[in-house]
């Protein structure tokens, strides 16, 4: 097993002046750490990349979508531009060393229609998906779209939505984030376990 912290707890842009703190986890016996990624570019992450990698800290990182790159809107140009920012974070996470993309990437965070969840939103973001997990393959990045609580998204609450948007988009490169967080206010206990 390997332990690692997220970044977020000290910030949302890792940068130089971060090295401290990262430094420190590794001293104190964590085996990776964990990255948002919202600002920054090529250069910017190999730089880091470079620096966890001297330390021999593992990679993996976090990030969302915003309402204007919205994955499952029916505008073709606000989910073109979700795919535009997913091959961003693709191109940056292969830079900095990473294995992974985790969070709500299957929609946007925190934007919300007042109304369930429609098949034609789940359609247009597995298949958004199925174009960024192609795309990830090229990086040998794996995609993990992440389930969170009704307070956060709404398109997928729970595993066993996120299950089927893992079936449909059925690529190597695309898997799930399983977060107890989140789990723990939306999954139904099972009694008998």
């Amino acid at each position: 097993m390997k332990i690692g912290m997220n970044m977020l707890l000290w910030t949302n842009h890792v940068t130089e002046e971060h090295y401290h703190i990262v430094d420190n986890l590794k001293k104190t016996g964590y085996d990776g750490i964990e990255l948002y990624m919202g600002d920054g570019d090529i250069s910017h992450y190999t730089k880091l990349g470079n620096h966890f990698a001297d330390l021999g800290l593992g990679v993996t990182t976090v990030t969302g979508l915003a309402p204007e790159e919205n994955i499952s809107s029916k505008d073709a140009s606000v989910r073109q531009a979700g795919l535009d920012r997913l091959k961003w974070a693709i191109d940056n996470a292969e830079a900095l060393g990473a294995e992974n993309i985790c969070g709500p990437i299957h929609s946007s965070f925190a934007y919300f229609t007042r109304q369930p969840p429609t098949q034609d939103e789940r359609k247009r973001s597995a298949e958004m998906l199925r174009h960024a997990a192609e795309y990830a393959g090229q990086a040998n990045i794996m995609l993990c779209p992440e389930a969170l609580n009704r307070f956060e998204c709404y398109l997928y609450n729970t595993m066993a939505d996120l299950k089927t948007l893992v079936e449909a988009v059925d690529h190597p490169n695309l898997g799930a984030m399983y977060d107890t967080h989140h789990s723990n206010i939306e999954e139904k206990v099972n009694p008998e376990l």
